[in-house]
């Protein structure tokens, strides 16, 4: 069944065996540990519909569903070529393979995307933070632009094809074909798939970080919300870029400059960096947040711990809050 598509790779590509079986080990872990975490936050998110059914939260659910998707439809597409050493589908398999790896990935940035924005506004402007309805709009919106992105070489823009690990498919970044236009289709990719994404999100949480800081100077003392915060911010962009930026420079690299790799790792590592994306967004983006963390601990807690922490609590809070101190709290349970 091994498709004959083998024979389009790249000439010259060294391609050992240990290579492909750490590939098909990588990715193993990628589907097992993709799909809990993602199958946890939708379930979550399901249990606790009425604390947790929020506007960032139904973008982390939209993306959390792309990504269970990918974990459980591509990745053992993926591994089980890994495992035979080529690509052992058909060429029909690997351009919808690769259509649909490719509307998931950037489903996946625009959720993320998407997310930066929401908690910009919630921190720098509280009074236009978004509204549920909104959030549905942008969700749907979200995949309207991964399409706009994805389906382009369906319509002669673009190419689909064997990528240079042999082993998965996606945009033809390595063809130079005048027919198909796929010098400017990557470059089509590269500013709305990735650039402009980085963008955002970077200066969201620039805004973010100097707006807490600003907070903070006024307020005359420091808050363990805003260090918490600066550092959860600092993860989110570094893995982000990890995950994506050296499959955009690799693509940057083959199309435009005719950068060759004579070795399997230097075409499988980005691949497999951004195809893990998969399994730290969810820790990230749901981990990380105030509200996850205490419906997980409610999950995962004995009975007797549980009655103890649902004791009424006698203890007042103050109604006169400060516009200064609403904004931290917004921030600390929606982050």
């Amino acid at each position: 069944m091994t498709s004959d598509l083998a024979d389009d790779s790249l000439d010259g590509l060294d391609r050992p065996n240990g290579a492909y079986v750490f590939a098909a080990i990588v990715l193993g872990f990628i589907g097992v540990f993709g799909f809990t975490f993602n199958l946890l936050v939708i379930l979550t998110i399901a249990k606790n519909k009425d604390t947790l059914w929020m506007p960032n939260n139904v973008v982390l659910l939209n993306m959390a569903v792309g990504d269970l998707l990918v974990a459980a439809l591509g990745n053992p597409i993926t591994m089980t070529s890994a495992i035979a050493g080529v690509w052992y589908w058909s060429y029909n398999v690997c351009v919808l393979y690769a259509w649909f790896m490719t509307t998931m990935g950037f489903a996946s940035i625009g959720n993320l995307t998407v997310m930066a924005f929401e908690r910009f506004l919630l921190v720098t402007c509280p009074m236009r933070t978004l509204s549920t309805r909104h959030a549905y709009i942008l969700m749907c919106l979200v995949w309207v632009y991964a399409l706009s992105l994805s389906l382009p070489p369906f319509f002669n823009w673009g190419k689909y094809g064997l990528e240079m690990s042999n082993i998965s498919c996606s945009v033809s970044w390595e063809k130079h074909s005048p027919e198909t236009h796929n010098d400017t289709y990557i470059g089509f990719l590269f500013i709305f798939g990735f650039l402009v994404p980085v963008v955002i999100i970077t200066g969201s949480y620039y805004s973010i970080i100097r707006t807490l800081r600003n907070i903070k100077k006024r307020v005359g003392q420091g808050n363990k919300t805003e260090t918490r915060i600066t550092k959860m911010v600092l993860l989110m962009i570094i893995a982000f870029l990890i995950a994506w930026m050296p499959y955009a420079i690799l693509a940057l690299a083959i199309q435009y400059f005719y950068v060759q790799t004579s070795h399997i790792a230097t075409a499988l590592l980005p691949e497999l960096l951004a195809k893990s994306s998969i399994c730290y967004n969810p820790v990230i983006y749901a981990s990380l947040n105030m509200q996850f963390f205490r419906a997980w601990k409610k999950l995962f807690s004995s009975p007797g711990e549980l009655e103890k922490r649902t004791l009424p609590n006698k203890v007042s809070k103050d109604n006169a809050m400060s516009t200064t101190n609403k904004i931290e709290m917004r921030t600390l349970n929606h982050m």
